[in-house]
């Protein structure tokens, strides 16, 4: 009975290795590993990588085959399950030892959120996004992990990069792409997020996007390219992924921890000699036109174009994956031509983006693309000033002085530009990315970056006038408490240098894990929050501790405890009482002086603090802005559409500045509670910085790339 099915497998295999052979790819015959989830230090997670200990010819039971031995291994991300602190990594990194592989790491959740494993990852030559080449085939990592925060994105510095890399790539060269989240995960701040990733790709010939997270074992197709979710090392799917080219044809299985070889068949497929996506132009812009009634209005248009396929049925467009717009769809030869029109009325002044979605038969062709909008009927819109592109995602604060803006970026760029006009004035680079807030303190600003270095520079010119070096990345962004600069870094120390030399004047080392969030401080004082579960409060002038106590969601949490931290949301001060937002969204109020616990909110991700010190801003969850008094007394609330970034709201001159994940600026009267005005500030790419403002003007920057300065119409 076995035989008509094993005859079966023998025709299909030679009918693949035919049409491999007939596209004309020529690629070496090699194996590779993927392995996903590993989270050291799971000791299941060892046991599995083990299995891979002196793996010489494989057989690929699930397609009745022999291939060459793994020459390599690509770990796609959660590497380790909380970071890469009390010697985790190196315990992930030892349990590849048996198996003699190189290994090619890309970030995931679990290793950038409390303790981000990019300056560990630097230190064996690898980074957040990097590229080989193998057996004739090119290898692109990109990190979808967001550095110290949960959630997926792609910054704007690997877009820049991206194209660059693929610029020595020929069309028909065999691409591999590998990354921690899915194609299309909910958790993005919007499809257009891994949408434009895709739009990079599509000319080129990617024939496997390998990921992870979700601990499944999925072979699919996922935007038009063929996707592996590469399961994970422990639980009832422990097992490995086992990627194998041979004759051309391309073959992907899963052999589960109990197995002697790969049984599980995921994908196979001949290797094609050119990509297989159809080319897809956009175009889109805006004009101005007079309405009905004589005043301007504006529209936005576009136009694309699809070759490559001859069976284009329908065309769909959408803005921002939310405002469906008609489309003309006409046939010119071979090729298809659309096009669309769409007035401005409803949105608001800001960023936005176009989605063109092409259907031939069962499959889907899209392209996107940003485009800037002024709506200028919107009444309670924002009116954008200027826009500086920075070429690299900025979850950096910025700080506003004297007339000018300083802020970091994550290429490691710190940059002065004039706040009239957005013209840049200095730029300076530090080598690594800036997550920091700049502390502008008389002619100097100082920032820390993700290898550990804190700096101090002219505010005239750029120059570097002193330097520290931390041992761990700082992300912490830097207080002034008297004469000392006061930060700390990811491997829980707290750190004040003097101000004018730098020189180091303290170090506490209480924390038992890593220190991201501002500390803030009344000059004699410093309090800040841990990813250990507890918040401290320190001496100013030696850095002795003077209490600890633990945050509530920390204290009430069922396991995992130190996940629910108060350590990523600033800590504020008011009325002798201080105020710090934890992960499990709980808002602990303490008496400053002793760390009594006061009281307790639910549904907080983070507080700011009104210039008058009366009153504390929260960021609800929820979508509200609430403003309470130092006794717990809500005096108004609004909704401006928040969430759960742990950004501080911020009054300056009786007006208070937030922005929601997705990029929305709101200017709200402190006094009542009223929306001023609004403004897309990011094409549904994430903001996870406050906004900053001189009283007049507010700054913000993205994910997108972009510092922007907007104001009242």
């Amino acid at each position: 009975m076995k035989r008509p099915a094993l005859l079966l497998r023998s025709i299909v295999v030679l009918c693949l290795i035919l049409i491999a052979s007939v596209g004309g790819s020529a690629v070496e015959d090699f194996t590779f590993i993927q392995a996903t989830d590993i989270h050291a230090p799971m000791p299941q997670s060892r046991q599995v990588l083990g299995l891979l200990a002196g793996q010489g010819e494989v057989d690929l039971a699930a397609y009745g085959l022999k291939v060459p031995a793994p020459s390599f291994a690509i770990a796609t991300g959660d590497l380790t399950e909380f970071g890469g602190g009390n010697g985790w990594w190196e315990e992930y990194l030892d349990y590849w030892k048996p198996s003699g592989l190189k290994v090619y790491h890309a970030l995931g959740n679990h290793d950038n959120t409390w303790h981000s494993l990019l300056k560990q990852l630097r230190s064996i030559g690898q980074g957040p996004y990097y590229s080989f080449d193998a057996h004739g085939c090119h290898f692109i990592c990109l990190m979808s992990a967001t550095i110290q925060d949960p959630r997926p994105s792609f910054g704007e510095e690997q877009l820049v990069w991206l194209r660059e890399d693929l610029k020595r790539v020929s069309p028909a060269t065999p691409v591999f792409v590998f990354f921690h989240h899915p194609i299309g995960g909910a958790e993005f701040c919007s499809p257009y997020d891994w949408h434009r990733v895709l739009d990079e790709l599509r000319p080129f010939n990617v024939v496997l996007v390998m990921t992870g997270h979700s601990h499944s074992t999925v072979a699919r197709v996922s935007a038009g390219v063929d996707e592996v979710i590469g399961g994970t090392t422990f639980g009832p799917n422990a097992g490995l992924t086992y990627v194998s080219v041979r004759d051309g044809v391309l073959r992907v299985a899963y052999r589960r921890a109990g197995q002697p070889a790969p049984l599980e068949a995921r994908l196979e497929k001949p290797i094609p000699d050119r990509p297989g996506y159809p080319g897809i132009v956009l175009d889109v812009r805006t004009e101005t036109f007079p309405g009905e009634d004589g005043a301007q209005e504006e529209r936005i248009v576009v136009e694309s174009t699809l070759r490559g396929r001859d069976d284009v049925e329908q065309a769909s467009l959408t803005i921002d994956d939310r405002v469906a717009v008609p489309v003309a769809l006409v046939r010119d030869g071979d090729v298809f031509r659309a096009s669309a029109v769409q007035t401005t009325r409803e949105l608001l002044p800001g960023e936005h983006y176009v989605r063109i979605s092409y259907r031939a038969g069962e499959r889907e062709y899209t392209r996107s693309a940003a485009v800037t909008v002024h709506s200028p009927r919107s009444p309670a819109g924002g009116r954008r000033l200027w826009s500086l592109y920075l070429g690299a995602a900025s979850k950096c604060t910025p700080a506003v002085s004297a007339g000018r803006v300083f802020v970091g970026d994550n290429s490691g760029t710190l940059r002065c530009v004039d706040a009239a006009t957005g013209a840049p004035v200095w730029t300076a680079n530090t080598g690594a990315e800036i997550l920091t807030e700049p502390l502008v303190a008389g002619d100097r600003v100082i920032v820390g970056n993700g290898d550990g270095l804190v700096a101090a520079f002219s505010t005239k010119d750029g120059r570097r006038l002193w330097s520290f070096r931390a041992g761990a990345a700082v992300y912490s962004s830097p207080v002034l408490a008297g004469g000392a600069v006061v930060f700390g870094d990811l491997s829980g120390a707290l750190h004040a240098v003097d101000l004018r030399t730098g020189r180091p004047l303290w170090v506490n080392r209480d924390a038992e894990y890593s220190i991201e969030s501002k500390p803030a401080t009344d000059g004699e004082r410093v309090w800040f929050g841990a990813w250990d579960q507890y918040v401290r409060c320190v001496d100013a002038r030696t850095g002795k501790l003077i209490w600890k106590e633990l945050c509530e969601g920390s204290r009430t949490a069922t396991a995992a405890k130190r996940y629910y931290s108060a350590a990523d949301a600033t800590p504020h001060l008011a009325g002798g009482k201080l105020f710090i937002a934890d992960r499990k969204y709980v808002l602990t109020v303490y008496d400053a002086s002793s760390g009594r616990v006061l009281s307790s909110r639910e549904g907080v991700a983070a507080t700011g603090v009104s210039e008058d010190g009366k009153a504390i801003y929260l960021r609800q969850v929820s979508g509200e802005l609430v403003k309470m008094d130092t006794e717990g007394n809500v005096l108004w609330s609004v909704d401006a559409g928040l969430n759960a970034v742990p950004a501080a709201p911020v009054e300056k001159s009786g007006v208070v500045y937030v922005c929601s994940a997705g990029g929305t600026v709101s200017a709200i009267s402190a006094r009542y509670g009223e929306v001023l005005w609004r403004y897309q500030a990011s094409p549904g790419l994430f903001v996870m910085s406050s906004v900053a403002s001189d009283g007049t003007v507010a700054f913000v920057s993205t994910f997108g790339g972009r510092l922007t300065a907007v104001s009242r119409k």
